[in-house]
């Protein structure tokens, strides 16, 4: 027969623990809200919030009990607990974090006057009235200093949440944002600076996924302060109202899902600031690409060649989607578009034997204008912020001209051809190609050159040559996919020539150019979707297998400058341009620009990432 079980004997010191251990559950409450509170590192000094859902769940009916120290008064309580479940919850948090504690009932005191005085969570943040009477006297149990805790802590459970049904937030000037990791992203721009951030996960409802599934950081940009520089009102109302326009094009990008735009995820005003929020893209920006060790002269492949010609594509049908748009009876154009504005994000996993060519997004719509028939004569555009090396000639031109949508495509035949030369010959070769487009100064410039009276325009005689030296390489040399893009760049895109005037937005035909004028988004379309259909049926079309060992450096030979005094060549092909009187015949044959119709100049785009699914690409 087994003898009885001795009692366990239990320390002082265990008897201790397990007391404070219950002790500590039941009174816990603020300790948990502390321990649950988040840094922001965004401002210049940290400040903390609770994160979206950790009041509904440390928030229960018996931890506000146990805070309200009612039981003497039941009724009283169950009343103040259901107030506090249903509408009260951030403000019974808030009043913990001023410091109201059960002590002579504080906290049930300042929950029952809430809900006399018809307060409740949708009445945060709380003004300097919610704590006073009638005469201005402090309510009980209210002081000057729990006032000023309360207000300074109402905004720990204020912070805000980013979703695709609510891109444009408005908030007041002392709200926090959730962003917990921050790093500096690069130099100050024009517009201001940026930063790769991330949002906490809470507040970043429809985070856009990165291929692996990983969530993708923010770029934010803050916005110069410009609303500070200025007192004037009517110079804040027309600051005010391009802030809206700009926010409703952004939008309107957005609602394009365009996998080669960069995803816009929200619009920000807090106070006098202003910030806009993309994806992050991790690759850099196609400049920084190119100029990766490892990417400086990548192995030719028709895998290779394919994903280039591809992406180019891409970013035609954005341009495309662009210019094309019919929000409010007009269109959209980009108006700086470089390298440096197209950004660079991985759709698959890098494989060793093979060089991983990104998705290209088109980013930064610093000068993004909104077109629409209502203000064709206007003669004057807001165009500080050009980067004007890939400005188009009609810019330097005597002309009333604004900008259209073929500014667009100049600029875009100036990112194909340094496509072009990275992929064949590599960056050194490229940043050579660079260095010679120089004025008369050696400066760097245009890749255009105008006569000294500004009425005429040509191709720099380098970017012709260039051009020549390139039917050379053995990749267009015969009917390749590589020669007939560098035939578009020098024929469609590198164009001076404006012939005819745009086809009007409100027109469903989209406009076409006439033979030897540059081209317009929808005739480049068509003419890369050839390319690639082609490639589809025929696999040597993207690259013939030369072996390029011995192929090193492109070998230029320098091209004298086009004469103004000679007769002009192929139309549109390098001869100079000539700013057209409008009453002039559309018959006339001298080389002219041709005054398109001109669309509503709207607001500048203070900015370049949708929620997108991207494609793997596969390579041979």
């Amino acid at each position: 027969m087994s003898s009885p079980e001795e009692p366990k004997v239990i320390s002082k010191k265990d008897r201790k623990a397990t007391f404070l251990a219950k002790k500590s559950k039941k009174s816990s409450l603020g300790s948990q809200i502390l321990g649950n509170l988040q840094k922001s590192v965004f401002d210049e000094h940290i400040r903390e919030f609770l994160p979206s859902g950790c009041i509904e769940i440390l928030l229960t009916p018996d931890a506000v009990r146990r805070e309200l120290h009612l039981s003497d008064d039941p009724e009283m309580e169950e009343e103040v607990v259901n107030f506090v479940m249903k509408s009260a919850g951030r403000l019974f948090v808030t009043s913990l974090l001023a410091g109201l504690t059960e002590q002579n009932q504080q906290l049930a005191t300042a929950m029952i006057q809430f809900d006399f005085k018809s307060i409740n969570d949708d009445s945060l943040p709380l003004p300097d009235n919610a704590f006073v009477d009638e005469d201005g006297e402090f309510l009980e149990p209210w002081t000057e200093v729990s006032r000023r805790s309360f207000r300074r802590n109402q905004w720990t459970v204020l912070v805000p949440a980013l979703s695709e049904s609510d891109p444009e937030l408005d908030l007041d000037p002392d709200c926090i944002l959730p962003i917990v990791e921050k790093s500096r992203a690069g130099e100050s721009g024009a517009f201001g600076d940026v930063f790769q951030v991330r949002i906490h996960e809470k507040h970043h409802l429809n985070p856009i996924m990165k291929f692996d599934g990983e969530r993708a950081d923010v770029a934010i940009k803050v916005i110069k302060p410009v609303y500070r520089d200025t007192t004037d009102q009517d110079e804040l109302d027309q600051l005010r109202d391009e802030w809206v326009r700009e926010v409703e094009a952004h939008i309107a990008m957005r609602d394009l899902k365009h996998p080669n735009i960069i995803e816009f995820i929200a619009a920000i005003k807090r106070g006098s600031d202003r910030y806009l929020l993309f994806r992050w893209a991790e690759e850099g920006s196609l400049r920084k690409f190119w100029e990766v060790p490892e990417h400086k002269r990548p192995a030719m492949t028709k895998g290779l060649v394919r994903d280039v010609i591809f992406q180019i594509r891409g970013m035609a049908d954005a341009l495309d989607k662009l210019h094309n748009y019919r929000y409010g009876g007009g269109s959209y154009r980009h108006g700086d578009l470089k390298p440096e504005n197209i950004l660079c994000v991985l759709g698959q996993s890098p494989q060793d034997d093979q060089f991983n060519f990104p998705i290209l997004k088109i980013s930064d719509m610093g000068l993004a204008k909104h077109h629409t028939v209502a203000t064709q004569l206007r003669h004057n555009t807001s165009t500080q912020y050009t980067t004007t090396r890939y400005e188009p000639p009609e810019v330097a031109l005597k002309s009333d001209l604004g900008r259209s949508r073929r500014y667009d495509m100049w600029s875009f035949g100036c990112v194909i051809l340094e496509m072009m030369i990275w992929l064949l010959y590599g960056s050194d070769n490229l940043e050579r190609f660079n260095s010679q487009i120089i004025d008369e100064g050696r400066h760097r410039s245009h890749w255009f050159k105008v006569d000294k009276d500004k009425d005429h325009a040509y191709v720099h005689s380098h970017v012709q040559a260039t051009i020549k030296a390139l039917y050379l390489d053995p990749e267009c040399k015969t009917d390749t996919a590589l020669r007939e893009l560098l035939a578009i760049v020098e024929t469609k895109l590198l164009v001076v020539e404006l012939d005819p005037p745009a086809t009007p937005v409100s027109s469903l035909a989209p406009p076409k150019s006439t033979a030897g004028s540059r081209a317009y988004s929808q005739e480049l379309m068509t003419r890369l979707d050839d390319i690639v259909a082609r490639g589809s049926t025929d696999e040597t079309y993207w690259f013939t297998g030369t072996n390029r060992q011995y192929i090193k450096d492109l070998k230029v030979d320098k091209a004298p400058e086009p004469s103004f005094l000679s007769p002009n060549l192929a139309a549109g092909r390098n001869q100079p341009l000539r700013p057209r009187n409008p009453l002039r015949s559309s018959r006339d044959n001298g080389a002219r620009i041709v005054p398109e119709i001109r669309f509503e100049d709207q607001p500048i785009l203070v900015v370049p990432e949708i929620t997108v699914v991207e494609a793997k690409t596969k390579r041979v």
